[in-house]
């Protein structure tokens, strides 16, 4: 499995470092796959921000998203409780490690304006991720291809440009895996176009 190279980690301050590097550990032995995604995961993918992360964002299937709270380090926020804000759906959880809020998402869902999005970690997105080293631990960050649709449906510009430059740059990393999250889920025609005009590949299966 690819790695993102250390140096990569400098880009993010080191308490956050650290609090990532605690919650890998706090982990270590809840064997189901969950995936930092987020700021965090798109800096030191070499995405470029308008400012440093300030929190931590997970993401898992349900079902081990159950087992991640039984066992979650830091300070529990609230109870697991299913949350539906506006267009999302998920199993929603909080916590606080190393002064950091950490927000544990489970099961998320999208559901916009004719569009429908699951987030599939186990299936789709754990052999796609890329493990971050962090010394005695690791983790997977969250695919790039991922992030991308997910600001298109959050309707983020800001967001999903500087994603899309970061994936033109090595376009046969992504193709794959944007091409599973094109076929498994349901696109409107302008979200669509609007993909193409920010990746217009012919590898990519451009359908709703």
């Amino acid at each position: 499995m690819e790695a993102i190279p250390s140096v990569r980690l400098n880009k993010l301050p080191h308490e956050l470092t650290a609090a990532l590097s605690s919650l890998a550990d706090g982990w270590k032995s809840v064997a189901v796959p969950w995936m930092l995604g987020g700021s965090c995961s798109l800096l030191v993918q070499g995405v470029e921000l308008d400012r440093l992360p300030r929190d931590i964002d997970i993401y898992a299937d349900i079902h081990a998203a159950k087992e991640l709270h039984a066992k979650a380090p830091g300070i529990m926020i609230d109870r697991q409780q299913v949350d539906r804000s506006g267009s999302y759906v998920s199993l929603l959880s909080h916590y606080e490690l190393e002064g950091f809020p950490v927000e544990l998402v489970g099961g998320f869902e999208v559901l916009c304006d004719g569009a429908l999005y699951r987030l599939e970690v186990e299936r789709l997105l754990w052999t796609a991720g890329i493990r971050l080293d962090l010394g005695r631990s690791s983790l997977r960050l969250m695919p790039l291809s991922h992030e991308l649709l997910f600001n298109l449906l959050r309707n983020r510009p800001d967001r999903y440009e500087a994603i899309a430059d970061a994936i033109k740059r090595d376009p046969q990393r992504h193709i794959a895996v944007l091409n599973q999250l094109l076929i498994s889920n349901i696109w409107t025609d302008d979200q669509l176009a609007k993909l193409q005009e920010l990746l217009p590949w012919p590898e990519l299966h451009f359908r709703s």
